[in-house]
């Protein structure tokens, strides 16, 4: 079993990708008797209610009732699905770190190169990191830590040390196929994380001061990162 997925068995909240179970899916005696299947269309309408409201006002400041009435879905509804604010704030997370860096972009096929595998999650990774959806998220982040240190910890789960974790294990991945000269996994993902992470495109749109880059713009910085990382470990 991958460090992800353990880490995903052990977390109380909302796992990484889909909605958590509402309290009122399980008992002490088991899962609660099935009603009708759950439509997935209310998950996307509940989620881009939340997110927008979240985005123009922040999760302190917006209540579950709103959030039912801009997705057009009753109160129950919400609540089954997601029990609190948190975690629904920690699955648009989720959702935007699935739809901009997919787990399957770090699995190393038999036919990749090294530069392959790299580019493809370097590429994804500032895609993320520079787009106007994390840049909100990080926006709201910041400004709701001080007084929900809880909402902070379950970001950073679904987004950064979910990253950290899956980068790990394409290291190690990279370092049993012997593609890699690797020591060590973990000193390796951190070295092409803090390439990736620390460019200047991901450094001024965090701090929202500059337009995102263009695709060519992070084609080019990704090939010269690549290039520099393959430097120390061929």
């Amino acid at each position: 079993m991958s460090q992800l997925k353990q880490m995903l068995n052990k977390a109380p909240v909302a796992p990484m990708f889909g909605h958590p179970a509402s309290p009122a899916a399980s008992g002490p005696n088991g899962p609660a008797p099935r009603g009708r299947p759950a439509d997935p269309r209310k998950d996307s309408q509940i989620l881009k209610a939340a997110s927008r409201l979240f985005m123009e006002n922040g999760v302190q400041a917006t209540t579950m009732e709103q959030i039912a009435r801009e997705a057009g879905v009753s109160k129950l509804t919400l609540y089954r699905r997601y029990a609190d604010k948190n975690i629904l704030f920690t699955a648009i997370v989720n959702e935007k770190c699935q739809h901009y860096l997919p787990e399957e972009i770090f699995d190393i096929a038999p036919a990749d190169t090294p530069a392959e595998a790299l580019t493809r999650v370097a590429s994804g990774l500032i895609s993320l990191i520079t787009s106007e959806d994390a840049v909100d998220l990080n926006r709201v982040i910041t400004t709701e830590s001080a007084h929900n240190p809880q909402l902070t910890a379950q970001f950073y789960s679904s987004g950064p040390q979910r990253v950290r974790i899956l980068m790990q294990e394409m290291m190690t991945s990279l370092k049993h196929s012997e593609k890699l000269a690797i020591d060590d996994p973990i000193l390796a993902a951190e070295m092409f994380s803090a390439l990736v992470v620390g460019s200047e495109h991901c450094k001024r749109c965090n701090m929202n001061i500059g337009p995102r880059p263009t695709s060519a713009q992070i084609t080019a910085y990704v090939q010269k990162a690549v290039t520099f990382f393959l430097r120390a470990y061929q």
